[in-house]
C-alpha cells in the first residue's frame, strides 16, 4: 500500500467522515486502500490540514490581493528594478487570489507561503522607496572600512 499518494482530497474528506461515524481504523484503511497508521494520521490531521486553516488565513487577507496590490502600487514611481518587483507582487498576488478560492489541502499548504512572498516582495519595494538614514549611514561606513585598503592605501 502506497501512503497518502493516491487518496484525493474527497476521499480524505469522506473518511474523516467515516471515522467521525465510529468506523474502526482497519475498515478504514481496507476501505480506501492505506495502511492503518496513515489512516490514524489523517484523522488527527498529522497529515493532509484540514481546510479551516485556509478560511482563517482569507479571513485575513483583504477579498482581492491583486486589488490590494494595485492599490499598494498606486502613485508610486517605479524604476525599472520596481517594476520587476511590481510584478512578482502582482504574480504573487494572482497565486494567493487562487489559492484563497480553493478548497484543497494543497490551498492550506500554500497559502501561508505565498502571504509571505508577496509580503515580502512589497517589503523590498518599499525599502527601495525611503530615504537613507543614520544606520544606514553606518552600514556603508562599515562595508568601506570591510573591503580594506585599496592600492593608494585608503579604502574608497
Amino acid at each position: 500500500m502506497s501512503p497518502d499518494l493516491t487518496i484525493s482530497d474527497e476521499d480524505v474528506a469522506r473518511l474523516r467522515h467515516l471515522a467521525s461515524l465510529n468506523w474502526s481504523a482497519s475498515s478504514l484503511a481496507s476501505k480506501f486502500n492505506v495502511s492503518e497508521r496513515h489512516v490514524r494520521r489523517l484523522i488527527r490531521g498529522d497529515r493532509r490540514p484540514t481546510i479551516a486553516s485556509v478560511a482563517d488565513i482569507a479571513q485575513a487577507l483583504p477579498p482581492d490581493a491583486r486589488a490590494a496590490v494595485e492599490h499598494f502600487l498606486q502613485g508610486l514611481e517605479l524604476d525599472a528594478g520596481d517594476e520587476v518587483l511590481a510584478a512578482a507582487a502582482r504574480s504573487v498576488a494572482v497565486k494567493l487570489d487562487a489559492v484563497a478560492a480553493s478548497e484543497t489541502a494543497a490551498a492550506a499548504q500554500a497559502m501561508p507561503r505565498l502571504a509571505d512572498a508577496l509580503l515580502d516582495v512589497l517589503d523590498r519595494l518599499q525599502e527601495r522607496r525611503r530615504e537613507p538614514d543614520a544606520l544606514d549611514a553606518l552600514r556603508e561606513r562599515r562595508r568601506v572600512r570591510l573591503q580594506g585598503p585599496t592600492t593608494n592605501g585608503w579604502a574608497s
